[in-house]
């Protein structure tokens, strides 16, 4: 699975879980009076490519992962060359992709958090029950990607 797969699919994990969160947490603040329905006034839209992509610490993520990939190639030519057995030879270097895909995870996780706490800053602010993916939405919901991306810029 390539790198932006991954980016992508975990930043989609923490932002649907975060939706939710801040959904449960809305939910559990209305009383039990009041009976009134969510609106698209209270649903938020972001697109999560753009605000990664918008990241302040993605490039130098980007540099590093890049430099230890080479470096992570590298080694796993050298383990294959010291083998005899092919066998062995791909366990080197699923070993060393693994290793990649572990630093991969170590330098994204901050840069998904900062994501994940600037959505639910702008959602705070706004009064937002509920952000969705925009692209999974047809109809409605308040886009905030430029929020969001303007409050991960104002944290850097």
């Amino acid at each position: 699975m390539s790198t932006r797969k991954v980016i992508m699919l975990v930043l989609a994990v923490t932002l649907f879980i975060m939706s939710l969160s801040v959904s449960a947490s809305a939910a559990a603040k209305k009383t039990s009076a009041s009976s009134t329905p969510i609106t698209a006034d209270f649903v938020g839209v972001v697109d999560r490519g753009l605000i990664l992509d918008n990241h302040p610490g993605l490039n130098q993520a980007r540099q590093q992962l890049a430099e230890i990939a080479r470096r992570k190639e590298n080694e796993a030519k050298e383990a294959a060359d010291k083998e005899t057995d092919t066998a062995k030879k791909a366990q080197a270097v699923q070993a060393k992709r693994m290793e990649l895909a572990q630093e991969e995870q170590r330098l994204m996780a901050p840069i998904y958090r900062d994501c994940e706490q600037a959505v639910r800053e702008v959602a705070v602010k706004r009064k937002l029950t509920l952000v969705l993916d925009k692209f999974v939405v047809l109809i409605g919901g308040v886009d905030i990607t430029q929020d969001v991306i303007q409050q991960l810029s104002r944290k850097k």
